[in-house]
């Protein structure tokens, strides 16, 4: 906290308001206060590092989560490149004057990038000297400042401009930013649940006093013009040259250190985020000697270099602002909205009148910020929009194509016999097979889908084999499992349709199959399936739990009855749903031709009268008129319960096909969803469904958790 701001900002601040900067000062103060109370709270629920990002993740969806850490990150990195700035600009002002400006706060910035990635223990050693240091240097500042203290001076220069006075505020409110940097380091802090609420308070209540004497002096020091070098030329004025120059000494080091703690907490907000996936992997990369987020680390150095050599110094400190304090209005929202969703979770430390407080915190926040437009100050405003854009596209990009696998930080799994069909067509089906007695079932229900298509299939069998044994020693392990392959290979012939076996080893059955897909390129998956798991923490069996969830292609799910045949006749029941209209067309293709029918049902409540059936077969009609003129489809009206209507037309048909539910199999199916109870209840063979949309599935992985 005692850094840039103080030393550069205290200048600058009594030149717009006078002595009136101390209630700027102050009203900054008060306005950090509300929120550093929220900051205690959540340390003690989450002692671990990522602060205000850490508390959003654990509360609000996933891409409001990464909003938060994003403005945290810009607020680290441009506040720190506001200390370099400043520090640059003493060095310039009262050391030496170096032709590149910028030149004596980058090398600075390069050390301390170093030093970041050393050690967290070298660069917290290095906060505590500099810390002790220059604390004792503003006391002898303020001592030699206030014995020329002058009532009359100080009352005289007191503005009364008081939308002025609140412009100010939102300027020096970065001076307290601070708490929020304790609170990041809350991963690598003994006893965080009590340390870190402590020295939030005793970080607030002493650079608040330190503050408001330091405007105080700076005041009496009766300058000709205050400019961000206010504070070293005071200084000179109340100490001499020698005083003067050992406090522009310490006002350097205090520059050091504040970026130093920057560097050191947008680093672990970025290592926090990067664990949660809402920034890529390595980014969270540990050095093996040093312990500490090296990539993090060099990332941060880097974007803090780029702002200070973009902005200049007072844009820097209304950027840095804006966003922070945007960031600062959803962690407050945050303990609201967790306070209702957890009301049992223990908080060793509770704010008080929640929501009251946390409220008063967000609307002091929006003041501060809408401050910085109404003064004038429109390219920092523009600047933050733009970053802030430049972010959710970043992120938008990025979730939304890369390749997700389960066990991603394990190897891949690798082919070890593939026998390829000479044929390619326009379209192709991957059925991976595990069951021997449902093998060639399934691979006569894809044969009757490929035919339909014009397409071939691709016969998958994954051999998992355990981590303490070497893909490349499991030959024997997966003799019989290429046998099975090759008997099915074998009936290409009498189903019509190229069939080529590959035949993969991994560590993870999800992973191949992904994996598969990816490379084959699959449009359509057909998995067997038992209907449901009794595994709490899994809906469809872990394997295709993964599948589901991440494959970029349709699923077609199918759980046999007693008899294991290509269905002739399906009930088809569909409410319009886009997985049940990609359902109709594999449908069809099952039962074209040899006396297959499919039936389109809709369902209506018991009670429903004799219009709202008229209108339910009105619409199967148009659903049926959207199909093929020659095709054997019917339509049908069940009336009663959903599922217990469907089962009861079940029995009166070879199989039942069904959409999932809405966008379910996104991410994970709920029990009791229709598909999962449909399967569960009805006799015969049931398939499900879910289709793959490009823009759904990226949507879904933008704000996948």
């Amino acid at each position: 906290m005692i850094a840039a701001g103080i030393f550069t900002l205290s200048g600058l601040a009594v030149g717009y308001v006078g002595s009136a900067a101390i209630v700027s000062f102050l009203l900054a103060a008060v306005v950090a206060a509300f929120t550093a109370l929220t900051y205690c709270e959540f340390t003690s629920i989450y002692p671990f590092s990522g602060e205000g990002y850490l508390y959003a993740r654990k509360t609000f969806p996933p891409l409001l989560a990464y909003l938060v850490g994003w403005c945290i990150l810009l607020g680290y990195s441009s506040s720190c490149a506001f200390y370099i700035a400043s520090l640059s600009t003493y060095f310039n002002e009262f050391i030496w004057h170096v032709p590149l400006a910028a030149l004596p706060g980058l090398v600075f910035l390069a050390a301390l990038t170093l030093l970041n990635i050393k050690g967290t223990k070298e660069s917290g050693t290095f906060q505590i000297v500099v810390t002790i240091a220059k604390i004792a240097l503003l006391v002898w500042f303020i001592a030699g400042g206030l014995g020329g203290f002058d009532t009359a001076a100080i009352t005289e220069r007191f503005s009364s401009d008081l939308p002025m006075i609140a412009s100010t505020a939102a300027l020096v409110f970065i001076t307290f930013f601070g708490f929020s940097a304790i609170a990041a380091s809350a991963g690598e802090v003994i006893n965080p649940t009590k340390t870190i609420p402590r020295a939030i308070f005793i970080s607030m209540l002493v650079v608040t006093v330190l503050y408001a004497l330091v405007v105080l002096v700076v005041v009496v020091a009766d300058l000709t013009e205050y400019t961000e070098a206010a504070m070293g030329v005071a200084a000179r004025a109340f100490l001499g040259p020698i005083g003067g120059a050992v406090i522009v000494g310490g006002a350097i080091f205090s520059m050091i250190s504040a970026s130093n703690a920057s560097i050191l907490a947008g680093s672990r907000v970025a290592l926090s985020m990067s664990h949660r996936r809402h920034l890529p992997r390595f980014f969270g990369r540990i050095g093996a000697r040093s312990h500490t987020p090296f990539v993090a680390v060099l990332a941060a150095g880097v974007s803090i270099g780029l702002f200070a050599l973009l902005l200049p110094l007072e844009d820097l400190a209304h950027f840095a602002n804006l966003v922070l304090l945007l960031a600062l209005c959803f962690v407050n929202a945050a303990l609201i909205v967790h306070r209702r969703r957890f009301p049992d979770i223990e908080r060793p430390f509770r704010v008080p009148l929640v929501p009251l407080l946390p409220a008063l915190g967000i609307a002091a926040n929006i003041y501060l910020i809408l401050q910085i437009p109404i003064q004038g100050h429109l390219q920092p405003v523009l600047l933050a929009i733009l970053a802030l854009l430049v972010g959710l596209f970043w992120y938008a990009a990025w979730r939304g194509t890369r390749y997700e696998v389960p066990d991603a930080a394990g190897p891949g799994s690798r082919i070890v016999a593939l026998r390829a069909s000479p044929r390619t067509a326009p379209f192709r089906i991957l059925l991976p097979v595990y069951n021997p007695h449902t093998a060639e079932p399934l691979l006569r229900i894809a044969a009757t889908l490929a035919r339909h298509r014009d397409g071939e299939i691709t016969v998958l069998r994954v051999v998992q084999v355990p981590d303490q044994l070497p893909p490349e020693l499991a030959r024997k392990a997966i003799e019989a499992d290429d046998d099975m392959l090759e008997r099915l290979q074998k009936l290409d012939g009498a189903l019509g349709v190229p069939i080529t076996t590959e035949l993969r080893v991994g560590r993870n059955v999800g992973r191949a199959i992904l994996e598969a897909r990816r490379e084959d390129r699959s449009h359509l998956i057909v998995l067997g399936w038992k209907g449901f798991t009794t595994q709490t923490r899994q809906i469809l069996g872990e394997v295709t739990d993964d599948v589901v969830r991440l494959a970029r292609a349709d699923i077609m799910l199918v759980r046999f009855g007693p008899e294991r045949v290509v269905p002739r006749s399906i009930l088809l029941p569909t409410a319009g749903s886009v997985h049940a209209r990609k359902a109709q067309g594999y449908a069809l293709g099952l039962t074209e031709g040899d006396g297959g029918s499919l039936t389109l049902a809709g369902v209506v409540p018991a009670g429903a009268s004799e219009r709202e059936r008229a209108e339910k077969e009105r619409w199967l009609s148009g659903e049926r008129a959207e199909m093929p003129e020659g095709a054997a489809v019917d339509t049908r009206v069940l009336a009663g319960d959903v599922v217990e209507s469907i089962v009861a037309a079940a029995g009166e048909h070879d199989a039942v096909m069904v959409g999932a539910s809405g966008d379910s199999f996104s991410s994970r199916i709920v029990f009791g969803t229709i598909p999962e109870r449909v399967a569960r209840e009805a006799p015969g063979t049931v398939m499900v469904l879910k289709s793959h949309d490009r823009v759904r599935a990226f949507m879904g992985r933008v704000a996948a958790d």
